[in-house]
């Protein structure tokens, strides 16, 4: 199974991020910035403002690879950098219908790393119900907190109009998404609050 993927080394906070919006690399291609951008677009405002706090710290570069196995990866490169690298012989080709869904895992990725608390990823990661099987050693319920925290924040960030596939991760949705999302909508709040 297609997965996307989890580079990053650690979590936690950071009061010192900059601010501004996502950074392409030279080689991304304009129709693909379009896609990546419009994926953005579609996310709840709540997601949006995590977004919006973390995008000045990104870089996003594409490449493809169609025995890669990932549809997409995040890095941390810096203290307070990172790059979201997306797949095109996958998104590009017959994953197009997951674009969305894997723009907004990646981005939750580095939204956990910067501005979720570990306790808080892991509480909502375990508030996945279950699924009774690891489908493969990564995906299902052996799925890592910090991908099943990713995958449901893009089910999330999207009102759960992702594909079956999604990002790769089979992980189970949890009854509500509003009910699973609400500690992110006020870390959203709290956020726009500290920065009038």
């Amino acid at each position: 199974m297609i997965a996307a993927c989890l580079l990053l080394a650690g979590c936690g906070s950071d009061d010192q991020r900059p601010a501004g919006a996502l950074t392409f690399a030279p080689e991304v291609e304009p129709g693909d910035r379009e896609w990546i951008l419009a994926a953005v677009e579609k996310v709840r405002p709540e997601a949006r403002r995590l977004i919006d706090d973390v995008d000045g710290m990104i870089t996003v570069t594409t490449y493809r690879d169609p025995a890669g196995g990932a549809v997409g990866l995040a890095r941390q490169t810096g203290e307070q950098s990172y790059e979201l690298a997306f797949n095109l012989a996958y998104l590009n080709g017959d994953r197009k219908l997951d674009r969305d869904a894997t723009v907004a895992h990646e981005l939750a990725h580095v939204i956990d790393h910067a501005l979720v608390e570990p306790e808080l990823r892991d509480r909502l990661a375990a508030q996945l119900p279950s699924s009774g099987a690891c489908l493969t050693a990564h995906t299902g319920d052996c799925t890592s907190p910090t991908e099943r925290f990713a995958d449901t924040f893009a089910k999330w960030a999207l009102r759960g109009a992702v594909s079956v596939t999604g990002a790769g991760y089979g992980v189970t949705t949890p009854a509500s998404l509003e009910d699973w999302g609400a500690p992110l909508a006020e870390l959203a709040i709290a956020i726009e609050v500290a920065s009038r």
